[in-house]
């Protein structure tokens, strides 16, 4: 068992969130510390607004909660409205060799971090990579004319100025046991859903998820399976779409923070599943994927941009979209009206 999955198991409500993790609390009391200290300097000292409306979406726990879907179906819904997105990210797990870092459909998952490679062949949209998201934001603007700015994942970058904040909370999952970093999942308080503009929480949320939550879970989002998709076998790797494999037994590859949310949507889907999970951003080497050669292999798109250049003709990505009440697009185009003002 990895580090990753023996603290998921105590963080979260099917795992065992008692004393085993108990010794941590003078940790999570530091983390607190600081979390609220950077908290408040931005409210004190808030980062310069920049010229357009800036969309954060992210969550206040460490792992999947359904953010990056949801980043992608904010950038296709405001394209089809005639405005021009844009999305930037920190880029985990990425290294260019300068910053920002423009993604396109040739750069490799190493330099670009498999999010952001995934949104921008997903969307279309330009994807703008730095851990100064300012930096990205204003690269975006300058460059692409962009005049909607999304930020996947950064809640918690106060040097990033927003407009609209929007948090996901996982439906069955939730805030786990309630606890900080590192004695639990969340990365700032539960009291922190209070003070973002929306919350959407991923999936019919449990009860347990109503209790911690109560009525700030106001728009309810579901990820339903979209199209598959393959890598051409030639020598440009470009994204294609595909059939997808008939029904029946597979190996299910998965290496993102929530891994069995996917393994339930395939086996709803009629597929046999075995379980490849593996950690949250793991970069896959062709042995760990070599199974039998011939049962289908099913992945994630997050997981399908690292295994490119390796690519075989019985692997099949699934794309994933959201489904999300009128009411959330309301909400998101008064919020764009009331910036233009």
């Amino acid at each position: 068992m990895s580090l990753e999955d023996w603290f998921n198991r105590r963080w979260y409500p099917n795992g065992n969130s008692g004393s085993p993790l108990t010794p941590l609390a003078p940790l999570s009391g530091l983390y607190g510390v600081l979390a609220g200290r950077r908290r408040r300097r931005y409210l004190t000292q808030p980062p310069e607004p920049l010229p357009v409306p800036v969309i954060v979406v992210g969550n206040i726990t460490v792992g999947g909660a359904g953010k990056t879907p949801l980043v992608a179906e904010l950038a296709r819904w405001l394209h089809g409205r005639g405005l021009n997105p844009g999305i930037v990210s920190r880029g985990y797990g990425g290294r260019p060799r300068a910053y920002p870092y423009q993604v396109t459909a040739q750069s490799h998952v190493l330099e670009s971090g498999d999010e952001p490679l995934m949104l921008h062949l997903v969307t279309g949209r330009p994807v703008m990579v730095s851990p100064n998201r300012t930096e990205a934001a204003r690269a975006l603007i300058d460059y692409h004319q962009c005049d909607v700015i999304i930020a996947d994942d950064g809640l918690q970058h106060y040097a990033l100025w927003r407009s609209l904040e929007i948090c996901v909370v996982d439906g069955v999952r939730g805030l786990g046991n309630g606890r900080l970093l590192p004695r639990g999942p969340l990365r700032e308080p539960g009291s922190r859903l209070r003070q973002v503009d929306m919350v959407v929480v991923n999936g019919e949320p449990t009860e347990k998820v109503r209790q911690q939550c109560g009525d700030l879970l106001e728009f309810e989002m579901q990820l339903e399976p979209s199209c598959w998709h393959q890598f051409n076998l030639d020598d440009t790797s470009t994204l294609k779409l595909a059939s997808g494999p008939e029904p029946g037994p597979c190996h299910a590859v998965c290496a993102i923070g929530n891994p069995q949310r996917f393994f339930r949507g395939l086996s709803a889907m009629g597929y046999q599943v075995k379980e490849q999970a593996f950690g949250d951003h793991h970069q896959f080497t062709p042995h760990e994927l070599h199974f039998d050669g011939e049962t289908p292999v099913i992945m994630t798109m997050k997981d399908a941009v690292k295994c490119r250049d390796f690519w075989q003709s019985h692997w099949w990505a699934l794309e994933v979209r959201t489904k999300l009440p009128d009411t959330f697009y309301q909400r998101v185009h008064s919020h764009l009206q009331e910036f233009q003002r």
